[in-house]
Parts: structure tokens; sequence; C-alpha cells
């Protein structure tokens, strides 16, 4: 697929935790404010019937009788770049060929990051990335907010937060050669953070307005 004329992908990566779903769902109202037609999507996803929502399940120990736990580490990642592709070719595709944004919560990176924090071979997790890469084609996010905040609890502990942390800001160094990477610091307000990511939008959003 080629760049569409008018349809733009905002990326949001980062560790659990940090704020991004609801950096999100700001900055879509904030678009949607600006004219803007805008979808919000997840990755794997969370819309109710679909395979991103069946893998979610799974992930969050809300399928009966299966846990994650039990499910082979690599596994549980080629299930997450299905879902991946599913919404890529079903939703993310279509809506930017037809001039919608799409403000994604989540992007290739975390397979990247928690599977490498898992354990999967580093080989297996090249491949999944290729796959999903085959599907984006050309598109690629107009701008990637990588965001960060201290997490006090971590769910896997401070060992792996820390590796994730690492995980993260090594792929974002790594990617700002083909994609646009911003850094927010989400430790102090919502809003702060928010004003930060429309500093970097908006002219975006003017451009084609």
């Amino acid at each position: 697929m080629e760049r569409p004329e008018n349809g733009r992908l905002i990326v949001f990566e980062g560790p659990d935790k940090v704020g991004k779903s609801k950096l999100v769902g700001r900055l879509i109202s904030r678009l949607r404010k600006a004219g803007i037609t805008c979808e919000n999507l997840a990755f794997p996803g969370k819309q109710k019937g679909t395979l991103g929502k069946l893998v979610y399940d799974l992930h969050h120990d809300e399928v009966p009788g299966l846990v994650h736990k039990d499910v082979n580490p690599t596994s549980l990642q080629v299930l997450h770049i299905a879902a991946h592709i599913d919404a890529i070719e079903r939703q993310i595709l279509p809506a930017l060929s037809d001039g919608t944004w799409v403000v994604l919560d989540r992007y290739w990176w975390s397979t990247r990051v928690y599977g490498t924090v898992k354990g999967v071979p580093k080989s297996s997790l090249k491949a999944m990335i290729a796959l999903e890469q085959l599907h984006w084609g050309k598109v690629k996010p107009d701008v990637l907010f990588s965001v960060e905040r201290e997490i006090d609890n971590p769910e896997y502990g401070r060992v792996a937060q820390d590796q994730v942390v690492k995980g993260y800001r090594e792929l974002a160094n790594q990617e700002k050669n083909r994609s646009r990477v911003v850094t927010i610091q989400n430790d102090s307000s919502v809003e702060d953070a928010l004003n930060a990511v429309w500093e970097v939008v908006a002219p975006i959003a003017r451009r084609l307005t």
C-alpha cells in the first residue's frame, strides 16, 4: 500500500502502565475537535468478536480453562502477530486509504521487547516481525511516541521492568532512521504529556486542513 494522501498513522509505544491508552484517548478527542477524522485502535485488540480480543483475553488470563502461563512464549507472540496482521488488513490499511487517521496503541515493538524478556529466540522474533512488516508494506508511522514513566510496582518485577525499558530505548534509537520517533515523559500530569504530543501532531494536522 502506498502512503495515503490524508490518512496518518500515529503510534504510541512503551512499557505497561506508562499511560499510553489514556494519552491515545485524549489525543483522539483533540484531533476530532480539530476536525480530523480518526480511529482509536490497539494491538493486539480489544474489540469484541475479533482475533485481537481473543489474544488479549488469552494474555490476560481471561480465557476459561487456559491461561497464558501454559502457552509457550514463542507461540503466544505468534498469536500476537496474527492479531496484528488481522487488524492491519481489516481495519488499519482501509482506514488510512480512506483518509482516516489511525491512532494505534502499541506496534510490533512490543513483540520485540516483551518477546525478548520472555526468552523467545531472536531468530523467531525476527521472522515474526518480518512477516508483520510485510503486511504493513510501505506504510510507516508518521510519528511514533515512545512513552516513559517511572513505575513503582511493575507487574513483572523490577529486573524485568528494567529490561523492558532498556529494550524500548534501544528500539527508539534504532528506528529513528526509519520513522519519526519522539520520547514523551509522562511523570507529571497527563495534560503536560498531551501538550508535548500535540506540539508534534498539530503541525501535521494543520498541513492537511
